[in-house]
C-alpha cells in the first residue's frame, strides 16, 4: 500500500510502521516523505507524516465534554484509591487524566506534566501540589508539549506512578495513539514511573489508533467503566489489574 493512500485512509502514518509495512529501510521512507512533502502531499512531523487538508483533531476543551461522566468516576476512584500523600505522579494531557484536577486530592503531592490545560488546573487546586512542567513545542489543539525537550526533561526524573489517557485499547495492539509526538513523550513518562496507571472510559475498548503507546505488559493497573469481564478486556490484563468504576 502506498504513503498516500495509507495516509488518505489514517490521516496520520509513522515512519516505523511505514518502513515495516513497505519492508524498506528507515531513510528510504525519509526520503520518500522528503520528496512528497516538496511536492506539496503531505506534511511531516516527528516520526512520521500527516495528511494535508484532512480532519482537525478534536481540541483539549471539545474532548473534556465527551462521556464527562465516566471520566469524572474513573478520576475520582483514582484520587480516592490509588493515589497516596506524598506521590510522585506523572501526568499526561487526557482529558480523563486531567479530570483529576476536579476531585479531593491527597497532601504533598507533586506533579509532573507536559500539559498546559493540567498545570493550570492543579496550580489552583486545593491541596497545593507542587507543579513541574516540561518544555517543548506547545501543540495548540491539545495544550500539550513535545519535542525534544520534553522527553529529555522526562527521562531526568522519577515518580511513583503515571497515569495516562489513550485514544484506543486492543488486546493485540495495545494501548495506541494517534500522534507520534505525543506517543513519543508518553513513551519517557511510562520509562520513568514505577507504576503505569491507565485511565481510560469503555468508549476506547476495540479501538485500535495509529500507534502503540505502551503494550499491556507496561500497564499495571487499567481503570475503566466497564465490566471486568467485558469480551473487549480479554488478552488485555488479570481481572484483579482492572479497576472497574
Amino acid at each position: 500500500m502506498s504513503i498516500l493512500k495509507l495516509l488518505q485512509e489514517e490521516g496520520e502514518v509513522s515512519c516505523a510502521a511505514l518502513a515495516q509495512g513497505m519492508g524498506v529501510t528507515a531513510m528510504t521512507v525519509w526520503r520518500d516523505l522528503k520528496l512528497l512533502e516538496e511536492q506539496g502531499q503531505l506534511k511531516r512531523i516527528r516520526g512520521g507524516a500527516v495528511r494535508l487538508n484532512g480532519p482537525a483533531e478534536v481540541d483539549f476543551q471539545q474532548k473534556t465534554v465527551q462521556a464527562r461522566a465516566a471520566k469524572q468516576r474513573i478520576a475520582s476512584f483514582v484520587a480516592k484509591k490509588l493515589l497516596q500523600a506524598g506521590d510522585i505522579l506523572i501526568l499526561d494531557g487526557g482529558t480523563t487524566v486531567a479530570s483529576l484536577a476536579e476531585q479531593l486530592l491527597p497532601s504533598r503531592l507533586t506533579i509532573l506534566t507536559n500539559s498546559l490545560p493540567i498545570a493550570q488546573a492543579m496550580q489552583n487546586h486545593v491541596a497545593r501540589p507542587s507543579v513541574y512542567l516540561s518544555g517543548g513545542l506547545l501543540r495548540p489543539e491539545s495544550g500539550t508539549l513535545v519535542g525534544r525537550e520534553a522527553v529529555t526533561f522526562f527521562s531526568r526524573r522519577r515518580a511513583v506512578k503515571f497515569l495516562m489517557s489513550a485514544t484506543g485499547l486492543d488486546s493485540e495492539m495495545g494501548v495506541s495513539d494517534p500522534n507520534p509526538q505525543e506517543i513519543e513523550v508518553k513513551k519517557a513518562m511510562a520509562a520513568r514511573a514505577g507504576q503505569v496507571i491507565l485511565m481510560a472510559d469503555a468508549s476506547k475498548l476495540g479501538v485500535v489508533s495509529l500507534m502503540q503507546t505502551v503494550p499491556w505488559q507496561r500497564v499495571d493497573k487499567l481503570v475503566i467503566d466497564a465490566p471486568r469481564n467485558d469480551p473487549r478486556l480479554k488478552g488485555t490484563l488479570t481481572s484483579k489489574s482492572i479497576f472497574s468504576v
